[in-house]
């Protein structure tokens, strides 16, 4: 009985103590269980977060390159192994370690070739800083070259100025003379002046006292030429038949007729250069000398055509026919005649202005000697001033008259303008010279017509 319960009460204690056991099993296995499914939570959080930091990248050779770089480095960790290398990167970038991509961009706003690559950017810069280097030291060399280019100017100028000062100087001193000089020559001027006042005082009465003598001496011979007139008149109202007395008719043939060409209506004459047959001149024809008879007033018949002269050679000379008779042709053997031209007188002229005898385009007042030369060859003879025997007066082109000088110029400047405006002046009083006396003007090509000979132009190589 006591056996059974001993027995009871360990079989009791027993499973009191398998339930204990079995009851902290539960226990241990239910605080397990948590613990683990705390576990498995955090093994998630940890792969999420693992994911977001790197996913299936990790798989990549470049991922596992870095990685594996990262656990050689301090940072062991492939984040902080990033971090540290944008931190440095930055740093050399911007200079600043915490500036991200977007701040860098910004900095980088309004820079030449921002967006290229930064070494490329960089390579870009260093090769505009080379040429940049390049340009400074080339302009560093000009402005060199300048600097001894602007001594050796300003030696030349300080040597320039010492021969303007001497210049000035001498100047200076001729200025000197000359004043002393013009002193000199105003004083005797003066005593001249006062002089030929008095000369021109004494000849003023003088010729007050001929004029009166003169002007009684013309009243006088005034009357009797009235009276001569009037004489003359009446002599010539009786005697006017016998006045006139035709002259020999050969005397007025001056040449013939050598040949006619009908074809183009031409003749040549048996007057030539020699006989100083000008160009343009014109002669009547008539069929013998017999036919240049004067009527009973002294009149000369005309003839049977007119001729022009157009082409001088040195015998003979051809002439065009500009009218004609009809019924009566010009023939061989015909006498010409022109009641101005004579052969044997000698005319003069006077020359002055600009000519160009070399026919080179251009005028001088040297070339007025070729022309001289070419009037003296033709027969004529040369006068310096406009008498009253001179025929014709020859006018070259007007002289230039340069701008008037300043009172700075030199004297042999003064000088010339002087000599030219002289020539300017001889050249205008000479036309109005001419024009009141009615003496004939030619030009240089007139000139040439009239001796029948143009000179050649010169060859130029």
């Amino acid at each position: 009985m006591a056996g059974r319960t001993s027995a009871s009460t360990g079989t009791v204690v027993t499973i009191a103590i398998l339930i204990f056991f079995a009851l902290g099993a539960f226990v241990a296995f239910a605080v397990f269980f948590g613990k683990f499914n705390d576990a498995k939570a955090e093994l998630a959080r940890v792969q999420q977060e693992n994911n977001e930091i790197i996913g299936a990248e990790r798989n990549r050779d470049d991922i596992r390159t870095l990685i594996a770089t990262a656990g050689k480095s301090q940072e062991k960790s492939l984040v902080g192994f990033l971090v540290a290398e944008r931190q440095r990167l930055t740093q050399r970038i911007s200079g600043d370690g915490r500036d991200d991509l977007a701040t860098i961009d910004s900095k980088l706003q309004g820079v030449q070739d921002a967006d290229q690559p930064l070494l490329a950017m960089i390579s870009s810069r260093d090769t505009r800083v080379a040429g940049l280097a390049s340009e400074v030291q080339q302009l560093t060399a000009a402005r060199d070259q300048a600097l001894a280019d602007l001594k050796n100017e300003t030696a030349r100028i300080v040597s320039l100025t010492n021969q303007h000062k001497q210049t000035i100087d001498q100047i200076n001193v001729d200025v000197s003379a000359a004043r002393n000089m013009d002193d000199e020559l105003r004083t005797r001027f003066e005593n001249l002046q006062k002089e030929l006042a008095g000369q021109v005082e004494r000849a003023r009465t003088e010729k007050e006292e001929v004029e009166a003598r003169f002007s009684e001496q013309v009243r006088d011979l005034t009357e009797r030429n009235l009276i001569l007139e009037a004489n003359i008149a009446n002599l010539r109202g009786q005697r006017s038949k016998d006045l006139f007395k035709g002259a020999d008719e050969a005397s007025l043939v001056d040449g013939n007729i050598v040949s006619v060409n009908e074809v183009d209506n031409t003749v040549v004459i048996s007057l030539g250069r020699r006989d100083r047959v000008p160009l343009g001149m014109s002669f009547s024809v008539y069929a013998g000398a017999s036919a240049i008879r004067a009527d009973e007033n002294g009149e000369y018949p005309a003839g049977k055509a007119t001729l022009e002269i157009i082409n001088v050679a040195e015998n003979t000379a051809t002439a065009r026919v500009t009218s004609q008779l009809r019924g009566n042709p010009v023939i061989r053997g015909d006498v010409i005649a022109n009641s101005i031209y004579d052969p044997n007188k000698t005319y003069k002229f006077v020359v002055f202005g600009n000519f160009d005898a070399d026919r080179d385009g251009v005028g001088t007042p040297a070339e007025r000697a070729g022309v001289e030369s070419m009037i003296k060859a033709w027969g004529g003879t040369l006068s310096d001033d406009l008498s009253g025997d001179v025929d014709f007066l020859v006018m070259g082109s007007k002289p230039i008259l340069p701008p008037r000088p300043d009172g700075s110029a030199p004297l042999e400047v003064a000088l010339e303008f002087q000599r030219r405006f002289r020539e300017v002046e001889r050249y205008d009083a000479l036309a109005r010279q001419a024009v009141a006396t009615g003496v004939p003007v030619l030009n240089e090509n007139r000139l040439y017509t009239l001796i029948g000979k143009t000179p050649a132009a010169i060859t130029r190589r």
